[in-house]
């Protein structure tokens, strides 16, 4: 081991002592006699010594080269000074002699001012000359790969993360500089970086890369961070591109290794995604125990621990729904309370969540006072007051909410010059104050509530519609394979013996009639041994399994309610063996659509079946269309149907959208398929 390398271990000793010497001194300064028993003479005895030992280690290490000439020559006689004023400080202290007493003072304070130089010198030599007052490095934000300059935005990070702490403009080992295009391409001591070696039929930079941890040669050396094989392969990508400096990403062949790699370093700058990096994870349970106290709350994505809760036409909300939510408050950024009994007072919880980006109160019983308790939300991006008692004196508070961009206040109590007026001293928010009646368009007649005690049976099931509002009437269609389409009053109770879609809604008079309410019932006659899966589902939505798929049990629309088997970008193929042969025309395939949650229905469905249980013959293929634009979330239960053929085994293959549309808000992502029941009939 050389002398020159102890000195990064004793180099901090004399000043953390010399310091701390120092600030003993001024503690006991007014102190009566006896000052101290002799730690301060102690203090300076170490301080002198380890100062001297570090500038003769210092020393050793600058003759090891690579350091700029004049830094290293400030800094070695300035340490020497500093270690020379060290000892005469000790002799100084030590000393009964009056002018040495004082003296003693004025030169320790010089002493620490020889120290505070040769510290910054060496930091120099080490960091570069500006370290102190430079600005801090920033890596470049990407938002789209494929328009970022490979050298700028993706190889220039990695030299300056792992690399410029020793080719720095103080400290510029082997003569090579590489904090800029220009120092870069000077290359060192040993030549260019780029140029190929004839021996290794590689770069130089890539032959260091490569070379084996131990070997001396090998960047960055041992002991340094290093690069980890992602920026290895990025550096040997850039190569083989003639490591041009000016090429864009999408411009450079790459593979789908490169691609996953590269995908990895684009970044969202989204309010969202900047909340998500300050919030914990929701567990699923908090997402499920909202859903059995009415509340819908939905995950923003699988990468961003964000809740988008919906109350609408809610008319029993309380102070109680709003202390369910407290526990993870940080992570709500939308809510919708379209069309609930929110008031002012009950507005006032709205405070606790912070980060809210949507919010929607449209139909509700909130005033100007509400806009004042919202006005700081600070995040907030999207306002919806349609229908509310709002005037121009909410404006002022509107106002004052820095990232608002969108504000519907369509049928509202403000006036054309007020809204006039208001969009021109804040032209970044668009103010929608007439908008088409289906932007908006719900009833405030709620739709009626389906009651069954299941929704697979095997002989029939009764079925009890509720409607809540005073005078309504209920009508209801049965679609079923008679076709039967008419709708008919509801008056009491009633059975169903076959798979059928209930749909029913309210009526009354001078009213709107209500939205839809729609169920799915399902007519199981047939046993099912088992069903083994093919593919294995997300390990976040495994559910049981296979026997999820036959357990009688459809999943709710809260997609971790435990009965969803959920497949990430991929599709599935099910094996289903029967307990005895059965003749079989159709089967129902329950599935899941949550386009906010980048869950879609399926898009195509194949039906193979073997009588001998070995042999596999296709039946059916189905194809559906694509995913069109919405943010509903629906189950649905699709019929597959087929001439009757007897079967010991199905093989059913449902087939994937695989990625999110082009009209989703992440247009390529990754999509979700989540099946929970197969049927057969």
């Amino acid at each position: 081991m050389q002398l020159g390398n102890l000195h990064p271990l004793f180099v901090h000793l004399p000043i953390g002592i010399l310091v701390l010497a120092f600030l003993m001194e001024l503690y006991y300064y007014k102190k009566p006699a006896p000052k101290d028993n002799g730690t301060i003479l102690f203090a300076l005895a170490i301080g002198a010594f380890s100062a001297i030992f570090s500038v003769a280690s210092g020393w050793f290490l600058g003759e090891n080269g690579g350091y700029d000439e004049e830094l290293l020559f400030r800094h070695r006689w300035i340490a020497v000074a500093f270690s020379v004023g060290a000892l005469i400080l000790f002799f100084l202290k030590k000393s009964a002699n009056g002018l040495a007493q004082k003296t003693y003072f004025p030169v320790f304070v010089l002493v620490l001012i020889l120290l505070t130089l040769t510290g910054h010198f060496g930091g120099s030599l080490t960091h570069g000359e500006d370290f102190l007052f430079k600005e801090a490095y920033e890596e470049p934000v990407i938002e789209d790969i494929a328009q970022a300059v490979v050298f700028s935005d993706v190889i220039q990070p990695i030299l300056q993360q792992k690399c410029v702490s020793c080719h720095n403009s103080g400290k510029a080992k082997g003569g090579l500089l590489l904090t800029s295009q220009k120092e870069l391409l000077a290359g060192g001591d040993s030549g260019s970086l780029l140029d190929s070696l004839e021996k290794e039929k590689t770069s130089l930079l890539m032959h260091r890369l490569y070379l084996p941890m131990a070997d001396k040669e090998h960047m960055p050396p041992k002991g340094k961070v290093q690069l980890t094989s992602e920026e290895v392969l990025l550096m040997n990508w850039w190569m083989k591109n003639e490591n041009c400096f000016d090429c864009v990403v999408k411009n450079l062949p790459t593979d789908e290794k490169l691609d996953a790699i590269l995908a990895s370093l684009e970044k969202d700058n989204s309010l969202k995604a900047l909340i998500a990096e300050k919030v914990d994870d929701v567990p699923l349970e908090f997402i499920a125990g909202l859903s059995q106290s009415n509340i819908s709350a939905q995950l923003a994505s699988e990468e961003m621990p964000l809740l988008f809760v919906n109350f609408l036409k809610r008319k029993n909300l309380s102070d109680e729904d709003f202390d369910l939510l407290k526990p993870y408050k940080d992570n709500i950024v939308e809510i919708n309370l379209g069309y609930t009994n929110l008031t002012d007072e009950l507005a006032k919880r709205l405070k606790q969540f912070k980060h809210l980006t949507k919010l929607q109160l449209q139909n509700t019983g909130i005033t100007n006072a509400t806009v004042q308790i919202i006005s700081n939300l600070e995040f907030l991006e999207s306002l919806n007051l349609y229908g509310s008692e709002l005037d121009d004196s909410a404006l002022n508070s509107l106002a004052t909410l820095p990232n608002l961009k969108n504000l519907y206040v369509w049928q509202t109590k403000m006036t054309k010059d007020g809204l006039s007026e208001f969009q021109k001293e804040n032209e970044t928010i668009m103010v929608q104050s007439r908008v088409a009646d289906s932007v908006f368009a719900s009833s405030t007649l709620s739709p009626p509530t389906i009651i069954a005690d299941q929704e697979i049976f095997k002989d029939s099931v009764k079925i009890s519609i509720e409607q809540y509002f005073e005078g309504a009437k209920v009508f209801y269609i049965t679609e079923n394979s008679k076709n039967d389409t008419i709708a008919k009053e509801y008056t009491e109770p009633f059975y169903l013996k076959e798979t059928s879609t209930l749909k029913t809604y309210s009526t009354l008079d001078n009213w709107e009639p209500s939205l839809t309410s729609t169920a799915h019932f399902l007519k199981n006659q047939v046993e099912i041994n088992n069903i083994t899966l093919a593919q294995s589902p997300h390990p976040k939505y495994t559910a049981k399994g296979g026997e999820t798929l036959m357990d009688l049990k459809r999943g709710t629309t809260n997609f971790v309610d435990g009965n969803w088997v959920g497949y990430e970008s991929q599709h599935m193929t099910a094996t289903v063996e029967f307990k005895e042969q059965t003749t079989i025309s159709n089967i129902s395939v329950g599935s899941l659509s949550i386009p906010t949650s980048w869950i879609f229905f399926p898009v195509g469905y194949t039906v193979w079946g073997s009588a001998d249980g070995n042999s596999f013959k296709k039946i059916k293929t189905i194809k559906l269309p694509k995913p069109t634009p919405s943010i509903d979330i629906e189950r649905m239960a699709y019929n597959i149907s087929f001439d009757p053929i007897s079967l010991k085994k199905v093989k059913l293959f449902v087939e994937s959208p695989l990625k999110n549309p082009d009209w989703h808000i992440a247009p390529g992502g990754n999509s979700f398929i989540f099946l929970d029941e197969l049927v057969f009939n």
